[in-house]
């Protein structure tokens, strides 16, 4: 698939895609502000989600990002807005400390997720740091991905952390189904994830409602 331009989504201010000119999502920025939400009141979270993602997931325009962006690229564009609006415990990610997104096994993602380093989450910074999956301390991570060339023993790696305060991601097939976090997966030509809630209750992990209530599956509801 043909790579495009290296694109994120911010949560106030997405960059126009391709599928997007930026006269529309200007119209639609204000549509949604002025129709349902005002700043500092309680449904402003919903706005700022719904904004963050547009252009992943309107219907009938999924696909065409793909003409432009990567299957790659997409996926990166999602993990980076589950680091800016998941809740880990105020312990474990204290205000101002950044956030560790850590890596195990080779992925078509790598270049993508080597590509936040040092990008803003909000007001934390994301920390991009390569694992092997025998590695002791990634009970230290916030985000862990693992690899699709972890496929043969991704479960003995979640048994391994246990209940520690970590989301753990992947675009392994069945990773949801089998004990992850979130499963990032390509189907009918468009980006989709999986969420299994038992372990990120496990993780003391908060995710929004918004974030769950566009996800494909939803295991453990």
């Amino acid at each position: 698939m043909q790579k495009g331009p290296r694109i994120y989504y911010e949560t106030t201010n997405v960059k126009s895609l391709r599928c997007a000119p930026g006269v529309m999502l200007g119209m639609v920025k204000s549509y949604l502000r002025k129709r349902f939400f005002a700043p500092q009141s309680r449904r402003y979270s919903t706005y700022k989600w719904v904004l963050a993602c547009f252009c992943l997931l309107v219907p009938g325009w999924q696909v065409l990002p793909a003409a432009s962006l990567s299957e790659a690229q997409i996926k990166a564009a999602y993990l980076y807005n589950f680091a800016k609006f998941v809740e880990w415990p105020a312990d474990v990610l204290p205000p101002g400390a950044d956030i560790l997104l850590c890596v195990v096994g080779n992925s078509v993602l790598d270049g993508e997720l080597q590509a936040l380093d040092g990008r803003k989450a909000g007001e934390r910074t994301l920390r991009f740091v390569q694992h092997n999956y025998t590695d002791a301390d990634l009970n230290n991570c916030h985000l862990l991905f693992l690899g699709s060339s972890e496929k043969a023993h991704f479960v003995v790696t979640l048994k391994a952390l246990r209940d520690a305060p970590v989301l753990t991601l992947s675009d392994i097939d069945d990773f949801a189904e089998k004990g992850g976090g979130i499963s990032l997966l390509f189907r009918d030509n468009k980006v989709v994830f999986e969420v299994n809630l038992e372990p990120i209750r496990n993780a003391r992990l908060h995710l929004p409602g918004q974030l769950l209530n566009i996800a494909a599956i939803v295991y453990g509801r």
